[in-house]
């Protein structure tokens, strides 16, 4: 499927996505990452109570990854020009 964007218009969605996958890696790994660390937690928290926040943080994780993946394939969509 062909676009009707001009290489300059093309160049600038590109340059939206690459931020947007930017801040998807940011997030994964500069803060989402940093809460799997448990010596930042408070030493009283429970075992259990750590692993059920690590299972929400997975999650998220996950849901970065499929993010990212979704703002690939529009990258390369607009390429396809």
């Amino acid at each position: 499927m062909k676009n009707n964007l001009d290489k300059k218009e093309t160049k600038i969605i590109a340059g939206f996505l690459t931020s947007a996958l930017d801040v998807e890696d940011d997030m994964s790994i500069n803060f989402y990452e940093e809460f799997l660390n448990r010596q930042i937690w408070p030493t009283n928290l429970t075992d259990d109570v750590f692993e059920i926040i690590k299972k929400i943080i997975l999650i998220l994780i996950e849901e970065t990854e499929g993010h990212k993946k979704i703002f690939l394939k529009l990258m390369e969509k607009i390429n396809y020009a």
